[in-house]
């Protein structure tokens, strides 16, 4: 089982690295429209939705990455304890060489901790990656919520301070925000097409190491060293989950919110022109932006309470196996 536990999480890392390596030129080109001007405005209101974009992403990243580097350091404390008190110990790597004794055994365990948390440094930094994406369009649909809220204050201001028509201000600023819209669908459709087969391998791999790993989490002894390895194992799955999905959901109820805020707007200010306009752009985002594993699964809170679900019965179906098997 835990020569399986590995496998599936190395392929997972594999997947997205791989995907990395041959799509780059696809997700260059998602960083130039996240470093153009639409995205980059230099409005005063904008900088605290992108500041916090930007400390919700270094959080994610430092908390998962030091997960990752604990859980794999606990992996070989477990079995070190063993071997100092004289035990067999068995990888779960093939080696070619006999290890249990001093010191090919600290010359094993230090390769398995380099290879485990190299692997699982670049795989949370990759997720936190594509999932900084994420935050990042929903930072964007809350920009453009503002910009709807204050369409007519900024645009009465900006042509009493210029000297022009109200009229031609408002339709430059509408315009705008059409196309800063445009670009925010086509970034999450992109991110999609890159990863999204990638993170559907995860979602399946994740659901079966939540079961597994509970199940054999039972039959160890609580508070021990090989019990706080798999609980932190089971953390870093949950949290590698969760945050697709949570993300994932902020960017739909934020999508979803856009309606509401052209309604905060005061629309009765503008000509009936700019009206039609305000009013085919509420037809546009009825759909909201709901980004998916392999066009199947969304990202959203109630996928990842599908998944635990699933996981806990199927854990719950290998344990009465086993009591029924006893």
């Amino acid at each position: 089982m835990s020569t399986m536990f590995l496998f599936l999480t190395y392929t997972d890392c594999i997947f997205k690295a791989v995907v990395v390596m041959m799509k780059t030129d696809e997700i260059e080109e998602v960083f130039d429209i996240m470093k153009g001007p639409l995205y980059n405005q230099g409005d005063p209101e904008h900088r605290p939705i992108l500041l916090e974009a930007g400390r919700q992403g270094l959080i994610v990243l430092r908390t998962f990455n030091y997960m990752c580097i604990i859980t794999c350091i606990l992996w070989v404390v477990h079995p070190t304890i063993k071997h100092i008190q004289g035990k067999i110990i068995e990888f779960p790597v093939w080696l070619p060489f006999e290890y249990n004794s001093n010191p090919r055994y600290y010359f094993a365990a230090l390769y398995i901790v380099t290879q485990t948390t190299w692997e699982g440094y670049a795989n949370s930094t990759i997720d936190v990656l594509i999932v900084f994406l994420l935050v990042q369009c929903k930072a964007q649909i809350s920009i453009i919520r503002v910009e709807l809220q204050r369409l007519v204050m900024k645009s009465q201001e900006e042509a009493n301070a210029l000297s022009c028509h109200f009229t031609v201000i408002a339709e430059k600023r509408i315009k705008k925000i059409l196309v800063h819209h445009r670009q925010i669908v086509k970034t999450a459709d992109k991110i999609q097409d890159i990863f999204g087969y990638a993170v559907f391998y995860q979602l399946l791999v994740a659901g079966w190491i939540l079961c597994t790993s509970a199940y054999r989490m039972a039959s160890v002894t609580p508070l021990s060293v090989e019990f706080l390895s798999m609980l932190m194992y089971i953390s870093c799955i949950l949290l590698q989950v969760f945050i697709y999905c949570y993300f994932g959901s902020e960017v739909t109820y934020e999508s979803e919110m856009l309606t509401e805020s052209v309604y905060f707007m005061n629309w009765l200010a503008l000509p009936v022109k700019l009206r039609r306009t305000i009013i085919i752009f509420m037809e546009r985002i009825k759909r909201p932006i709901r980004p998916m594993a392999c066009y199947i699964v969304p990202f959203s809170n109630a996928t990842f309470v599908s998944i635990v679900r699933s996981s806990y019965t199927f854990y719950a179906f290998l344990k009465n196996s086993n009591d029924s098997s006893t």
